[in-house]
């Protein structure tokens, strides 16, 4: 066998080994970057009640945009509680909080903005659906 068939056979055996957690779905924080002005977004998540953990202090160079709430980060229940703060102050903000890949909250803002989300909610004004 090639180097070049090793390394695709490698390169395959990764991905079906994390197709099981992109297919369990869940929560996902997406920032919206068209539509994002914010230098920075500090994202912190959790259950409603309990302390925010820190999902990503983002930066507007970086390239990914999903930030996918990992069980082993969050425990996360039939509601998530998100907290977002952009930097500078009045950069503006377009996320979306996404369930099972579905929007389920739209978050536009400027500064600061908190919210409480449930698996069955739905938002249309997510603007990168």
């Amino acid at each position: 066998m090639t180097k070049r068939g090793i390394t695709v056979l490698a390169g395959a055996a990764l991905v079906l080994a994390a197709a099981p957690a992109f297919a369990a779905g869940g929560w996902t924080v997406r920032i919206c970057r068209g539509a994002t002005e914010a230098s920075a977004i500090k994202i912190s998540v959790g259950n409603p009640g309990s302390p925010d953990v820190e999902l990503v202090n983002w930066k507007s160079d970086a390239k990914e945009t999903d930030f996918p709430v990992a069980d082993t980060l969050l425990k996360a229940g039939p509601k998530l509680h998100v907290k977002a703060d952009s930097e500078p102050a009045d950069g503006v903000v377009s996320m979306c909080v996404l369930y099972n890949g579905k929007p389920a909250k739209a978050m536009n803002f400027t500064d600061l903005q908190e919210a409480t989300v449930g698996e069955k909610d739905t938002d249309a004004g997510c603007k990168c659906p």
